[in-house]
């Protein structure tokens, strides 16, 4: 992708020709940066061979390819970067995620009292990227669903590590307990719950006891 420039002569008039590599902008966004390890903005270009007459680009040759430019450090990567999600998108993920978990121990055994209002509360603003408060929940708990917790939680699950999971599994468990008991419906959701973020049986086993032992409970 270099330049290469050339002098000749014809009769009296030296000529200058030659090509290099010219790049156009054909998309821009946000993307998460691999050298600089967040979200910044970031550029795609296409880049072609152009022929040069006294270093002005006048006839477009071959496609070079494109190329990713990161609009803060100006390191540039292959296009398959941006299948890379970003921090936003990670944060949106899990809060959505979160919040279904949390609707979903709530219903789980009927009834929703304040106790487990309060600790659902404390459980999504912990994780949540956004602010999260009375009017957030009561609206949850009259639109979420739980069928769709499976979804979410196999899309955050591809993403959170062996103890980012754990978190999860552990925070539902917490729910089932905080109004000072668990129920086996209870039970079977938080179970789903680690299911969904691909754990192990053996794993989900033990967090749950290990979660109702610090609660002082059993099931």
């Amino acid at each position: 992708m270099t330049d290469a420039q050339f002098v000749c002569h014809h009769g009296n008039v030296l000529l200058f020709f030659g090509w290099r590599p010219r790049s156009t902008t054909v998309d821009t966004g946000i993307f998460h940066c691999p050298r600089e390890g967040g979200d910044r903005g970031y550029e795609l270009k296409s880049s072609r061979r152009w022929f040069t007459l006294f270093f002005i680009p006048v006839i477009p040759l071959n496609e070079l390819g494109d190329f990713v430019e990161c609009a803060s450090c100006k390191s540039t990567f292959y296009p398959s970067v941006l299948d890379e999600r970003t921090t936003g998108q990670i944060q949106d993920i899990t809060t959505i995620a979160i919040r279904h978990v949390a609707i979903a121990m709530l219903h789980a055994d009927g009834a929703v009292d304040q106790r487990e209002r309060e600790a659902a509360l404390t459980v999504v603003q912990r994780f949540a990227s956004t602010p999260y408060g009375h009017a957030d929940l009561e609206a949850d708990l009259a639109e979420l669903s739980a069928a769709d917790l499976t979804d979410h939680l196999e899309e955050l699950g591809s993403i959170l590590s062996p103890d980012g999971r754990e978190n999860v599994l552990t925070s539902a468990v917490y729910l089932a307990g905080s109004d000072g008991h668990v129920d086996p419906q209870e039970m079977e959701v938080a179970r789903r719950v680690g299911r969904a973020l691909t754990m192990s049986s053996a794993h989900i086993e033990g967090t749950v006891q290990q979660e109702l032992a610090r609660l002082g409970l059993s099931n």
